[in-house]
């Protein structure tokens, strides 16, 4: 009888023993999990507010329109649950609206008309949400994509459509 009560006793640590080291096994998991998706998050949202903060400082806008820019990403996250699906929507839409900004500020500091990439910048802080509630997903997936495109300058490159037909004509 006695040899039951032990085997049943070691039984019982193993058991508890096995569970633990598995409970421990997923927390480590989860735990890297989390980590990983903030780290995602962070390259993301600091990639964005440096482009922000070179707007500022290049005084295409004003302090309050840097505030507005920083909310689109500041509150992804508020109404939104991470999860990679989201990380993965936030990365690629903040990643988008980072490249479409970083490229018109490289045409603003060659460009000689700056006032129009100030005026399009403001004209598209002016239609973005007042409350954070209102940056739900519906915003993210629809709106701000035909937003973003509101802030794009016309280009050079319609002067160097007009050269390229001269060019052939001379060829020809």
């Amino acid at each position: 009888m006695g040899f039951v009560v032990f085997l049943t006793t070691v039984l019982l640590i193993v058991l508890l023993t096995t569970f633990l080291v598995i409970d421990n096994n997923r927390k480590k998991a989860l735990a890297l999990e989390k980590q990983q998706q903030s780290e995602r998050i962070e390259v993301v949202s600091s990639r964005y507010s440096k482009i922000v903060q070179s707007y500022g400082k290049s005084r295409i806008v004003k302090p309050k329109d840097i505030s507005g820019l920083s909310q689109i990403n500041n509150n992804y996250f508020v109404m939104q649950r991470k999860n990679d699906e989201t990380i993965t929507h936030y990365e690629q839409v903040i990643g988008n609206l980072t490249d479409l900004l970083e490229n018109e500020l490289i045409k603003f500091e060659s460009a000689d008309d700056k006032l129009t990439l100030s005026k399009q910048i403001y004209a598209f802080v002016e239609q973005l949400p007042t409350s954070g509630h209102q940056f739900n997903s519906d915003f993210y997936l629809h709106q701000l994509p035909s937003l973003s495109q509101q802030v794009i300058t016309p280009t050079l490159a319609s002067t160097d459509e007009n050269v390229e037909p001269e060019l052939h004509e001379e060829n020809v």
